[in-house]
């Protein structure tokens, strides 16, 4: 049995419209949806999707629900299959239980999202009549902002004090447990004494799909440290999956085509008060794919907001590679570098709205960041550099999903490296001629093959150190994809980066039902060798080696197919490659 809080939670972690979007056309119309049912045969759009409600209707048929039955009803799929679908998408879980505990948890989630709504109307009341306002209402001035924006984003105050929000709203021992669990009050070592976790802060209250206050983030008046503070980790709340602003430029853009991610909350909230309404921010972390993935769902286009700066454009471009296994057809992604100096609330402030939209319209496409990242790691104008270039690209392109947009991709390094695509796809894939489709292995799937000497201590040292994974980017990761030797490396590093784990035990425990733990077990339990500080320059040599060995394999499949053809069938231009490769085709130690 699948116990019934489960089912709530799951539901209220998806939202129906992206369900059902993916299946039937929809448009939007007023608050909701409407489209073709596809359970009858109709002409007239008589089917209706509520974002409000999250439920299904159709005045034709009759036929209604929620985004689990459509599932089962669209996919014809059984209840399990349903519920193990939907839970995939949103990284949760399916527990099994023989007792039922649903109605208490229920509740106790219904009474978190209670006790929070009540933290946000206090934090309001605060920036309107607390003694200390003024601080606050004189920075959102500064920043430009009106009284309508802060209504729309449901701003707030957090007053300086030890326990103001505590004493306000803890009238009974349920009420404390309730906003210490919320993560808005804080205990002491000793549990006795309770503080507020926020203090002196411009307050921003994070909702979920539905516009429930799940979280907040505060912002500080003044110089001190951190300039930003976010709600841990709660029963409703899990940052890496939510994006601020998302509920507001959906509520507010009946007809949302373009979504703009940006570093922070007062960047959102400055350029919805210059009528740019459709920018969403990450909550301390970097886009990841979930981020992406979702995003995706809700429209065709994406911007991705950046500082000029070198640290900027590394930002862009992990954003870039989490980009690339979502580029299907018909979507587009774009990156805008801001100057010097500029964020996008004093850009906003400076230009306007028409001249920063102008920039968005004229940012660079993901494919020019892509192949200008390329050229600058090495001299296209050599042979040498060609190569180079077509390693690292490869695999970075096999990431995206078969289509239009990887072909051209394909074309276009074909232009840049003089190599035709059949043979760009022969050195990727030796033997075959075909690109490998973009996914991952679903878990529960044992590797396709032991793991070398090489690569069994990588996985030792991950166990033992699983931050060892941060030290390449997805980029260099995605190059290994090609080695089956791999397999189960990559699928650690991934659920490292996935589920921002940091503990060994964590990581081992990821794996504990699937075929490969015993395996990860035996190695967690070797004796180490090597001290903790050693890990990272041990780790780093076997990815190097790893990478070389690859490289290395490249080079002689080249090399072979060259020397296989009628050297009068060879151009200029393969001939000096083929001198060049001879030269190179040589075991690296």
């Amino acid at each position: 049995m699948i116990p019934p809080d489960f089912i709530d939670e799951l539901l209220e972690r998806t939202d129906i419209v992206e369900i059902v979007g993916q299946r039937v056309t929809l448009k939007k119309a007023g608050k909701d949806y409407t489209g073709l049912c596809p359970f009858h045969n109709e002409k007239s759009p008589s089917f209706s999707v509520s974002a409000d409600k999250q439920f299904y209707y159709c005045f034709g048929c009759q036929a209604s629900g929620t985004a689990l039955k459509f599932i089962m009803e669209f996919d014809r799929l059984d209840f399990i299959a349903a519920v193990e679908l939907l839970a995939g998408r949103v990284g949760m879980e399916v527990p099994r239980s023989d007792h039922v505990e649903a109605p208490e948890r229920t509740e106790h989630r219904k009474s978190i999202y209670q006790i929070l709504e009540q933290v946000a109307t206090w934090y309001k009341e605060q920036l309107r009549h607390h003694a200390s306002r003024e601080r606050a209402v004189g920075y959102l001035k500064q920043r430009g902002l009106s009284g309508e924006v802060a209504r729309d984003f449901g701003l707030g105050f957090a007053p300086p004090g030890w326990d103001n929000l505590y004493t306000a709203l803890a009238k009974s021992n349920h009420e404390r447990d309730l906003l210490i669990e919320s993560g808005m009050v804080i205990v002491n070592d000793d549990g006795e004494k309770e503080h507020d976790r926020f203090r002196d802060r411009i307050m921003f209250p994070i909702r979920d799909i539905r516009g429930r206050v799940i979280a907040f983030g505060g912002r500080i008046i003044g110089d001190d440290k951190p300039k930003y503070l976010n709600s841990p980790e709660t029963p409703v709340f899990h940052k890496g999956r939510e994006l601020y602003g998302l509920y507001e430029a959906r509520h507010h853009n009946r007809r949302l085509e373009q979504l703009m991610v940006v570093e922070g909350y007062m960047d959102v909230v400055a350029l919805a008060q210059h009528e740019i309404s459709y920018c969403v921010a990450t909550l301390g972390t970097a886009t990841s794919e979930a981020h992406v993935d979702r995003l995706f769902r809700l429209v065709p286009k994406l911007v991705f907001c950046f500082d000029g700066d070198d640290a900027g454009r590394n930002a862009a471009w992990k954003a870039l590679t989490m980009t690339l296994p979502h580029m299907k057809d018909g979507r587009s992604a774009r990156f805008l570098f801001l100057p010097d100096g500029e964020d996008p609330d004093s850009l906003v402030r400076k230009e306007g709205k028409a001249k920063f939209e102008a920039r968005i319209a004229e940012a660079p496409r993901l494919e020019d960041v892509f192949y200008e990242k390329l050229g600058a790691e090495a001299d296209t104008t050599s042979l040498e550099g060609k190569s180079a270039v077509a390693k690292l690209a490869m695999p970075l392109i096999a990431m995206i999903p078969e289509g239009v947009f990887r072909q051209l991709m394909l074309q276009q390094l074909s232009t840049l490296t003089g190599l035709a695509e059949d043979k760009l796809m022969e050195v990727w894939r030796p033997g075959r001629g075909e690109m490998p489709v973009a996914s991952q292995r679903p878990v529960g799937t044992p590797a396709r093959q032991t793991q070398s000497e090489l690569v069994s201590p990588a996985i030792a040292m991950l166990l033992r150190s699983p931050d060892l994974a941060a030290q390449f980017d997805a980029a260099v990761y995605a190059r290994l994809s090609v080695l089956d030797e791999c397999d189960l490396l990559l699928r650690m590093v991934s659920a490292i980066s996935a589920g921002e784990i940091d503990s060994p035990a964590l990581l081992l425990a990821s794996f504990q039902d699937t075929p490969d733990f015993s395996q990860l077990r035996r190695l967690a339990e070797q004796e180490a060798l090597l001290d903790v500080g050693d890990l990272p320059e041990e780790y780093a040599g076997i990815i190097n080696r790893l990478i070389s060995k690859l490289e290395f394999a490249s080079i002689q499949e080249l090399r072979s197919q060259l020397v296989a053809k009628p050297f009068g069938e060879l151009t200029e231009s393969e001939r000096d490659m083929l001198r060049s490769l001879s030269k190179e085709a040589r075991p690296r130690r």
